[in-house]
């Protein structure tokens, strides 16, 4: 951490030596634009969102987990989720991060997949809250995470095995995730990295990203609000190529040596997620062949070495936490439940095996 407060990574190398991409002003009349947009989007998610926890009811097969600030951030809400009957054992930490574009949302919206985790692999999983743009820019969540994690990891009445400890999030958490891990109070302490469709590249044009998505796909969730989410979280000025900005440029040493990257088909994230896996996987000399992980449909991704690639076909970003209704409820329930069970199993079978 620098004498002003911010994040460095554990190593000078910030940015593979190449020259830096400066974010830069967008002319007044679209700053005005996403202005408007940004807290039209914030204020009707949040809306929707309070009114979706009034109105539904809380799954019976959920965890309720306990609430707890730390010292370091104590305005920010976490959510612990402990497997039943486990207060004796030192077990596995899993800590998770959630999305929503730096802006919106909160711990809370990981719930079912936290829930599923603890419960069905013995593990301890902690959802971390950090502060939100516009007020809060980069690289202040980074900083809010890397915090929490240091403190949750130093929680004694969580008896964690310090020596199995995974870092994960969704989509901007996912970007968050990757970024904590290279800092230096959190490098050299993970045991892996989880990115469910993760923002991990901020270098390229959203008219760029789109360009790569299947032409046959729906519209992109993303399309209408890529671009005032990125105005609203990247200072001007900022290199974009800052690892803890674009994880996709950091340097490998910097991050475990175990990472699973999950894109979805019909998200215009999926090429640089998929992009970082094969990245990691060209300098992961691992062997990792354990015939309990279970297995994808030939075409679906791969593993090689530490890394495991996996993409989600026919869906759309945010398909883990889009509900519907119905059967396509159950359909998105079951589709989510398989992945995150493949998720559990490497991380029990390969990530904490040795």
């Amino acid at each position: 951490m620098h004498a002003d407060g911010s994040l460095s990574t554990s190593s000078t190398s910030t940015s593979l030596n190449a020259d830096p991409i400066l974010s830069i002003p967008p002319p007044l009349h679209l700053r005005v634009a996403y202005f408007i947009s940004l807290w039209a989007f914030k204020v009707s998610f949040q809306l929707g969102l309070s009114a979706s926890r009034l109105l539904q009811k809380r799954r019976r097969d959920l965890l309720q987990p306990e609430i707890k600030a730390y010292e370091v951030r104590p305005d920010l809400k976490n959510r612990i989720f402990r497997p039943q009957d486990s207060e004796d054992e030192e077990l596995p930490l899993y800590l998770d991060v959630h999305g929503g574009g730096w802006a919106v949302a909160d711990p809370e919206t990981d719930d079912e997949f936290c829930s599923f985790l603890a419960q069905n692999f013995n593990i301890i999983v902690v959802s971390v809250d950090y502060h939100k743009s516009p007020k809060h820019r980069f690289p202040r969540a980074v900083e809010d995470v890397a915090a929490i994690a240091q403190a949750v990891m130093s929680d004694e009445s969580l008896n964690i095995d310090k020596s199995k400890v995974v870092l994960g999030g969704f989509s901007a958490g996912g970007n968050l995730a990757f970024a904590a891990a290279q800092t230096k109070v959190l490098c050299g302490q993970l045991s892996g990295l989880v990115g469910f469709y993760p923002v991990l590249d901020l270098t390229e044009p959203t008219e760029k990203k789109l360009s790569r998505r299947p032409r046959n796909g729906p519209p992109d969730i993303l399309a209408s609000s890529a671009n005032f989410l990125d105005w609203a979280y990247v200072p001007a000025g900022t290199d974009r190529r800052d690892p803890l900005l674009s994880p996709r440029f950091a340097h490998r040493k910097n991050l475990p040596s175990y990472a699973y990257l999950v894109g979805a088909e019909y998200d215009m994230l999926c090429y640089e997620a998929r992009q970082m896996a094969e990245s990691l996987a060209m300098y992961s000399a691992m062997d990792c062949e354990r015939t309990s992980i279970p297995t994808l449909p030939e075409g679906d991704g791969w593993q090689r070495g530490g890394i495991r690639w996996e993409i989600a076909r026919g869906r759309q970003h945010a398909f883990t936490h889009i509900t519907k209704h119905g059967r396509e409820e159950r359909d998105r329930v079951k589709f989510c439940q398989e992945l995150y069970n493949r998720v559990g199993c490497w991380l029990n079978e390969e990530v904490w095996a040795r």
